[in-house]
């Protein structure tokens, strides 16, 4: 496929492919898909189909997605730089060292995105006095934003209620950014909890350390009454959609360059597709952070990344590829970090299954 298809294949007449099309031509707007790629991608397809799809599906290819006008540009951050470097530490040094580090430097991403110069201003100086935070996302309500626990009132006085689940670094953070809905909604807003806060609430280790011990997961569960200043709002609601969009593809080639790094050391053995698809994920994440803007198609793309590199990740493991079982714990972790490939394949079926070719 072309770097610049934005269309499924309208000969496609098996479930992989079909339902595979939609991702897959995302990517395809800015770097040529790999057979290795493809067919993980329509094996994962398969396997993810749930009965909503197999019952009541068309099943019909997708159809092109027509080309959008409307964009948004994308903030330029400055971290951005160093979270470039970091991404080259990694792969010399592994993702362990520099795990909390990178995911601060992501965390200053989104404040930069929703806060205001005060919000900004207090967290440089947090961290200038040697504070860490974290960052809380995961709800043990589901993957739907319908379905957390955890939320902000609409009416004054403000009632957070907070409960997440494995936030990196929540046991030893000094602040934190908890995600949550906005009152009933679906609308999801960051809000900052402070040191005098934050640290005020009991907090549980979650499992063992990941990373060769240098990341710890944590439990945070806290009802408190919240500063209307608390809130990072600035970028209204879809900011939180902006920021993963830029995140991820960051994300992916800090994965890749872990990877890389185990492969040095002889604690994963790479055959000729996974070396394929991880030279496809990290020059896909380099597109992709070039684009520069937030479209129809941002998210797609952010998303198929993930799934992808979740395969990927996956298939080592299950292939015998990475005999140390530390080490397959720390990959089949990143399969469900920012994203598991059911819900990443689901949202991108949910944005495009109305887009459909009649059957021939």
């Amino acid at each position: 496929m072309s770097s610049n298809s934005s269309s499924a294949n309208p000969a496609a007449q098996d479930f992989g492919s079909i339902f595979a099309a939609p991702a897959l031509a995302a990517l395809a707007r800015h770097t040529p898909i790999p057979d290795s790629v493809r067919s993980l991608m329509q094996a994962s397809a398969i396997r993810l189909l749930d009965s909503g799809m197999i019952i009541e599906d068309s099943h019909a290819p997708f159809a092109q997605v027509a080309e959008t006008k409307v964009q948004t540009a994308l903030p330029h951050f400055p971290v951005l730089h160093a979270v470039k470097e970091l991404v080259g530490q990694i792969g010399e040094q592994g993702f362990g060292p520099h795990a909390v580090n990178f995911f601060g430097m992501l965390g200053a991403m989104m404040t930069g995105m929703a806060g205001t110069e005060k919000q900004i201003s207090d967290i440089h100086a947090w961290v200038d006095a040697g504070m860490t935070g974290c960052f809380c996302m995961t709800d043990p309500g589901g993957p739907l934003a319908s379905q957390w626990q955890s939320s902000i009132s609409t009416s004054a006085p403000l009632q957070l209620k907070v409960n997440k689940i494995w936030a990196m670094n929540a046991s030893k953070a000094d602040f934190a950014i908890v995600v949550v809905r906005r009152g009933n909604s679906m609308i999801l807003t960051p809000s900052l909890v402070p040191p005098e806060v934050f640290r005020t609430i009991a907090r549980k280790e979650s499992g063992q350390p990941f990373l060769d011990n240098h990341l710890m997961l944590g439990n945070v569960s806290f009802e408190v009454e919240a500063q209307p200043d608390w809130l990072l709002a600035k970028g209204g609601p879809i900011s939180p959609k902006i920021f993963l969009t830029i995140a991820r593809p960051w994300l992916i080639q800090a994965l890749c360059a872990h990877v890389d790094w185990l492969a040095g050391k002889g604690r994963v053995k790479l055959d000729a597709a996974s070396t394929e698809r991880i030279a496809f994920l990290r020059s896909a994440a380099v597109n992709q952070a070039a684009l520069g803007v937030f479209d129809r198609f941002s998210e797609d793309q952010a998303m198929a990344l993930k799934w992808i590199a979740n395969e990927t990740w996956l298939q080592m493991v299950t292939s015998g590829a990475v005999p140390a079982m530390n080490d397959q714990r720390d990959l089949l972790s990143f399969t469900k970090m920012e994203g598991s490939s059911y819900r990443c394949f689901l949202e991108i079926y949910e944005r495009n299954k109305r887009m459909r070719l009649a059957h021939a």
